[in-house]
């Protein structure tokens, strides 16, 4: 079985960032890449969102809290659908070799999710952080995930904006 890089992104907007980055270096070491976007498992967090919710909540209305709650989630499941197909594109895009891929998408802490992902894969050999999970610095916590991860860790980090 070919190495396998393991690319950890959170899913949303900035689910790519990246993603060319890992593209090029397994291409260098002509290894496969699988892709875990994680999610968070409360999908709300706007302030507006959750003062709706509570609005609901008090007046007895559970029913439109949970419906609004699952269409979020509908929604936010299939924007990870639509950028997993967005991955899969951007390997098949150059004339050379492709690159194999493989995309999970999981809800839940970053840590544990990437310890359990893990678990079963000892053919990956890295693992490689986008920088969308990194701002967030209450969610990631990098001495938790080298203290539960015995594979190298890579977080890869945005440019710094140069002021003139």
């Amino acid at each position: 079985m070919e190495d396998k890089i393991l690319f950890v992104t959170k899913g949303g907007e900035q689910c790519d960032e990246g993603f060319s980055y890992v593209l090029e270096l397994a291409k260098t070491l002509q290894a496969g890449i699988e892709v875990l976007i994680i999610y968070p498992s409360r999908m709300t967090n706007s302030f507006e969102a959750i003062m709706t919710a509570a609005t609901y909540a008090e007046t007895g209305d559970f029913k439109t809290v949970q419906t609004s709650m699952h269409e979020e989630q509908s929604t936010f499941k299939e924007l990870v659908r639509h950028h997993i197909s967005s991955l899969i594109s951007q390997t098949q895009a150059t004339e050379e070799p492709e690159v194999d891929l493989v995309c999970h998408s999981a809800d839940g802490d970053l840590t544990v999710t990437i310890k359990n992902h893990l678990k079963n894969r000892p053919y990956i050999d890295m693992v490689l952080l986008s920088p969308s999970l990194s701002e967030n610095k209450k969610a990631f916590d990098i001495k938790k995930l080298l203290r539960n991860i015995s594979k190298p860790i890579v977080n890869i980090s945005r440019p710094v904006a140069v002021k003139i």
